[in-house]
């Protein structure tokens, strides 16, 4: 298992300075066009439940009593995790434009990685007694 992390996280080559290079910059661009398109994705679902309210008070009450259900309170903390990787990692992608930071840029993916699992468990544990009240 940790040797198809490794192979998954490093290349085969190494740098001119001799120093291994890794994939993690890859894997951070990745991942930002990912959770892009998932927002984009949940910006039109959104729009969508929010154009029920257009087809009358019963049709809106409807689909707000179906998505209170806790699956898609689950769903909003996995949307919160998506929205927090993509603005931190947004955020370090605009520190290179700057020129700040360029070679530090695994210990960056990582840094952006952590705000975001932190992130997730600060809303995780104050949506908790909302969900199951």
């Amino acid at each position: 298992m940790v040797t198809l992390v490794r192979t998954l996280l490093l290349h085969s080559g190494t740098s001119r300075d001799g120093h291994t290079r890794t994939r993690v910059g890859w894997w951070a661009w990745l991942l930002q066009r990912i959770s892009g398109v998932l927002l984009v994705g949940y910006l039109f679902l959104h729009i969508g439940v929010i154009s029920t309210s257009q087809a009358g008070s019963e049709t809106f009450d409807g689909v707000l009593k179906f998505v209170q259900h806790p699956l898609f309170a689950t769903l909003d903390i996995v949307l919160i995790a998506v929205i927090l990787y993509h603005a931190f990692n947004g955020i370090r992608v605009i520190f290179f434009d700057m020129g700040v930071g360029i070679r530090h840029q695994a210990a960056l993916v990582w840094v952006c990685a952590v705000l975001t699992l932190v992130g997730t468990a600060a809303a995780t544990y104050l949506s908790l007694p909302l969900i199951f009240r």
